[in-house]
């Protein structure tokens, strides 16, 4: 028996239930099944797998590459694709971020074995990287608590917790704060690059939030702690889900 957990992510039950199989008669029984984006983080947090299977071609909003990109800020697991197309696109795509291998429907009992095999032995012998130690006075900035935002003649600084919400609107954006609103000329873009991408996420073409002013949520809206709404985009849900830490009755 082996004790490794493997994730398989696939919408046709039919062939989900085929790599289980395959699989189990090579002694995992440690297996789960997602059949979307939506169940697949939530097992992922709940788990933790040591290894996951992910068709490219899932269903919703995003494909398996896209959801792809996402596991892999969520668990250090390697990822084999499955899919039914070798077109040089849908590779090009996948090579963004570094897959453990790709297995092409209709495989077979050996294609899965021979798959898993290396690609777990590889995670079992790859070396531990070190843990670098980064200490205050090595940060690219002097203050990291806090942005310093021009209004006026002055740059003021504001503190990162103070923050709520950031809205654009046109090619100008609204840091909605604590104490003022600040309306400068920059993209949405400019912004995720500055801020903390462990504070502040954008939930939205048009929002970015900060994580720590997130009261309650739900697949459409946020609900911030001084009282302000927010829509969720459909295809940024699953990214924002993945950054928060939550529990639930499955």
């Amino acid at each position: 028996m082996k004790e490794e957990r493997i994730l398989i992510v696939e919408d046709d039950l039919s062939i989900a239930e085929n790599i289980q199989e395959i699989l189990e008669l090579l002694g995992y029984v440690n297996i789960d099944i997602a059949n979307s984006a939506n169940q697949c983080i939530k097992v992922i947090k709940k788990y933790r797998p040591d290894l996951i299977f992910m068709d490219i071609k899932l269903k919703g909003d995003k494909d398996g590459i896209e959801l792809g990109e996402i596991v892999k800020q969520m668990v250090d697991a390697p990822l084999v694709f499955v899919t039914s197309y070798s077109d040089p696109t849908i590779i090009e795509r996948a090579k963004r971020i570094a897959p453990a291998g790709f297995i092409v429907k209709p495989f077979n009992t050996n294609d899965i074995h021979a798959i898993v095999e290396i690609v777990l032995y590889n995670k079992r012998t790859k070396p531990t990287p070190e843990v670098a130690v980064v200490h205050g006075n090595e940060s690219p900035f002097l203050v990291v608590d806090a942005v310093f935002i021009k209004a006026d003649n002055a740059f003021e600084r504001v503190l990162y917790d103070d923050i709520f919400y950031i809205e654009a609107n046109g090619n100008m954006v609204t840091i909605y704060t604590k104490n003022r609103d600040y309306s400068i000329r920059k993209s949405m873009k400019e912004i995720e690059d500055i801020l903390p991408s462990h504070l502040f996420l954008r939930v939205q073409k048009s929002y970015i939030v900060h994580l720590g002013q997130i009261e309650s949520f739900n697949t459409k809206e946020i609900m911030l702690r001084q009282g302000g709404v927010i829509q969720v985009g459909r295809q940024y849900y699953n990214s924002f889900l993945a950054k928060l830490n939550t529990i639930t009755e499955s």
